[in-house]
């Protein structure tokens, strides 16, 4: 029994009760009066018990939800525009498609499809040269055994920077964060930028020393090993 079915019965229930000779207070205390079912006790019984055509309708019949304000086509059209476009959003899409219909009812149709509205994974935009220096990095040391690695530090670097823009969203379904087409790709640019480093070797993490000196790739290239040991640089 769906809970449609089980109001109708409850309200055929609280019929009986009237029947019997229960007042309306009665009926409120009885079990099966609970939560948002009391309503009907207390505001359609004495329209039940004048006969008004519109409240015995209201106790008998199942709710009907709203009609939908716009075809499946329109729902497929939807849903295709935000998966070729996942950053866009409502209102765009609703007025490239040419939709008389309001952003809640877009959003709803996304969701029923399975499309959340997310905040994407940020990376930095890579070149052929950056893909090319790390399969040559990989290449080059692939033989390596773990004596050498315990002599190697590995540093990250997470750049904080200003944007032309606000936060960015996009609409995706679950578990796809990490899809390339979910992914939002940002270049270096000439914005304000604040720069943080974290290192980590086969020992464990670093403690990392601030110091007023800014250090380019190539310095770490030639920074003897156990200076960098003893404290990381940034």
């Amino acid at each position: 029994m769906n809970t449609t079915q089980q109001h109708l019965t409850t309200r055929g229930q609280i019929l009986a009760l009237r029947e019997e000779g229960l007042t309306v207070r009665e009926e409120v205390d009885q079990e099966i009066c609970r939560n948002r079912l009391r309503v009907y006790a207390t505001a359609l019984i004495p329209g039940y018990d004048t006969g008004d055509p519109k409240t015995i309708l209201c106790l008998f019949s199942e709710r009907r939800s709203r009609p939908r304000l716009n075809t499946r086509d329109e729902d497929t059209a939807i849903i295709a525009a935000i998966q070729n476009n996942p950053f866009s959003n409502p209102v765009v899409i609703r007025e490239a498609l040419h939709l008389d219909v309001c952003a809640q009812t877009f959003r709803s149709r996304l969701h029923e499809a399975g499309i959340q509205h997310r905040v994407p994974a940020i990376k930095e935009r890579l070149t052929d040269q950056h893909r090319t220096g790390r399969l040559q990095f990989a290449q080059q040391y692939v033989g390596e055994d773990p004596e050498f690695w315990s002599r190697v530090v590995f540093t990250d670097e997470k750049t904080f920077a200003s944007s032309n823009h606000g936060k960015i969203h996009l609409w995706r379904p679950n578990c796809t964060r990490y899809d390339k087409a979910h992914i939002y790709e940002v270049a270096r640019s000439g914005h304000v930028t604040l720069n943080v480093r974290g290192y980590i070797s086969l020992h464990g993490a670093l403690t990392m020393t601030l110091i007023a000196l800014f250090w380019a790739t190539s310095n770490f290239s030639h920074c003897p090993s156990d200076s960098v040991l003893r404290a990381g640089v940034a």
